[in-house]
């Protein structure tokens, strides 16, 4: 039986001093905790025999549904979720059919009396059990710098019988080589598109070439809101969809669509992900986005997924694509060839927990200890980061696993609110204080919720998630009745603001209105002034 091995380096490391010195005990102490042949980190796994289903297909094409058939006919399931929404809507789906299903994601946690299936995201798979079937959908996102390791996790050491991988096709090698790894079995099964997708040959002028049945996908939440303000005001019915919208509420947009209350979407690219919908033709409104470090243009897989929405399979024969801006760029990209993924994404094991050293040092000294060959290590800057708070305000106060714990938390990392709520959390939790002081961050009356508006309540909906899974990772239970409550009117009202709220793009400046594309966050008068106010102020600095 062949046999893959992740390398460790080798080098020659002479310590210059007491920092150095540290820094090599830890990586020999790293190197000794981690077995050469990476799949005896899941014992579990390693002690049956498992056997993969590989569903390989583009977007829209059946994979996941009949992956997802095998579960809900198994005496025992286990649903692994790229997203959070698909969690809850598989587990709404297995009660539906009668099947008894718990939930677990980073922010919710529903374990049901006797239940012997389980939906839950990737980072939330359960190794102790023992289940007949596995699903792990969108295996490709196994390359992703920031959760990847997780989908390498549940492939090394999902603890089941039967494991239904549904990937794009840039994901078969990577795939099969950790399956071979493992020493078990696979089988392929290829999922084909039964409509065609057709790039249209023609401009898309907007709003004019609106049609029913169009999704038009943008890749920022304030355009889209100014794009469904628009359309709106030319009388269209529209439905919203985009990343940050609370489950209910985005299962209420979607509704709207499925009965025909609305006839257009207008959506981010979260509809590239698990949304199905009677979509006849994707309209992109914009080639570029910006992926948290720059502008950049789309590449192949992120136009395949999303473009891969159009057709609905038994609804429509064929699937149109058209583009705002870089059509023929969008059309080569949609039907070129897929580069395959060559390396699969690692983050520590749990076990160097027990090693006697902060997280953050090991952390930092994981980074450079992994060669990169097969696999590529997990991006743990930002865990790093609030893992030194944790040490540098608190010490001994927090141990270690609790530690672990609260760093592994979700939350939007880039609004500081939501820091300055996690890091007050962490204070009360080294305090000791945890559910004495809890009823100080859920103390919002009905009143004060009515009166928000769009941007506030989304900024709620996301502290009460934060709320949530520390009381989860706390195992504090007080509080969940009330975070309930308070979700579900937060996410009633902003269906109401969405539904009769107008959004349109303003100078930053000056409040004048801009066109919904204007490039710029000025009008061109207050952009020349703002200019020259700056070459002034350099002018004043060098003086």
């Amino acid at each position: 039986m062949a046999r893959y091995y992740y390398k460790k380096k080798k080098k020659k490391f002479v310590p210059k001093d007491l920092a150095s010195l540290k820094e090599l005990k830890i990586k020999t102490a790293l190197m000794e905790s981690i077995p050469e042949d990476i799949t005896q980190l899941y014992p579990e796994a390693r002690n049956i025999k498992r056997h993969f289903i590989l569903h390989i297909g583009e977007t829209n094409t059946g994979k996941t549904h009949d992956a997802l058939e095998d579960f809900y006919n198994a005496g025992s399931g286990m649903y692994l979720a790229p997203l959070r929404l698909l969690a809850l809507e598989i587990q709404e789906m297995s009660l539906a059919r009668g099947i008894n299903c718990s939930l677990t994601t980073g922010e919710e946690k529903d374990i049901r009396d006797g239940a012997k299936h389980l939906s839950c995201t990737v980072e939330k798979m359960d190794m102790s059990r023992h289940f007949d079937v596995c699903v792990i959908d969108e295996a490709q996102m196994v390359a992703d710098s920031d959760r990847g390791w997780a989908w390498t996790e549940a492939i090394l050491g999902v603890n089941a019988d039967v494991v239904h991988v549904c990937m794009s096709p840039n994901a078969i090698h990577i795939v099969k080589m950790l399956i071979k790894m493992c020493g078990d079995t696979y089988t392929d099964i290829r999922h084909k598109r039964n409509s065609r997708l057709i790039v249209e040959d023609h401009d898309f002028i907007f709003p004019d070439d609106i049609r029913d049945g169009d999704a038009l996908v943008a890749f920022s939440r304030r355009k889209v809101l100014m794009l469904a303000t628009l359309l709106k005001k030319e009388g269209y019915k529209v439905s919203v969809i985009y990343g940050s919208l609370p489950y209910s509420v985005r299962k209420a947009e979607v509704a709207r669509f499925l009965n025909g209350e609305s006839r257009i979407v207008v959506c981010t690219d979260a509809i590239g992900m698990g949304v199905n919908l009677p979509i006849r033709r994707i309209i992109f409104t914009e080639s570029k986005k910006f992926d948290g470090k720059s502008k950049r243009f789309l590449n192949m897989s992120e136009v395949k997924q999303i473009a891969g929405r159009a057709g609905r399979k038994g609804m429509y024969d064929q699937g149109y694509v058209n583009s705002i801006e870089d059509r023929d760029q969008i059309g080569e990209l949609l039907h070129g060839r897929y580069e395959q993924i060559t390396s699969c994404v690692i983050q520590p094991p749990r076990k160097v927990l027990d090693m006697p050293y902060s997280l953050s040092e090991i952390f930092k000294i994981w980074l450079k200890t992994i060669e990169k060959k097969c696999f590529s290590v997990a991006d743990l800057k930002n865990r790093i980061k609030l893992a030194e708070y944790i040490e540098k305000k608190h010490g001994e106060k927090i141990n270690k696993d609790l530690e672990y714990s609260l760093i592994n938390i979700p939350f939007d990392e880039n609004s500081e609110k939501l820091k300055y709520l996690w890091q007050d959390l962490v204070d009360m939790t080294a305090d000791g204080e945890p559910v004495s002081r809890m009823w100080y961050y859920v103390d919002t009356e009905s009143e004060d919720i009515e009166a928000m508006k769009l941007d506030d309540l989304e900024q709620l909906y996301k502290k009460m998630d934060l709320l949530n899974s520390y009381c989860n990772a706390l195992n504090i239970s007080e509080y969940d009745e009330r975070i309930r409550m308070l979700k579900e009117e937060i996410s009633e009202r902003i269906v109401r603001e969405l539904t009769n709220g107008e959004f349109f793009n303003k100078c930053k400046r000056c409040g004048k209105r801009l066109e919904w594309n204007h490039r710029f966050g000025m009008c061109e008068k207050c952009y020349e002034i703002n200019k020259l106010e700056r070459m002034r102020y350099k002018a004043d600095k060098w003086r």
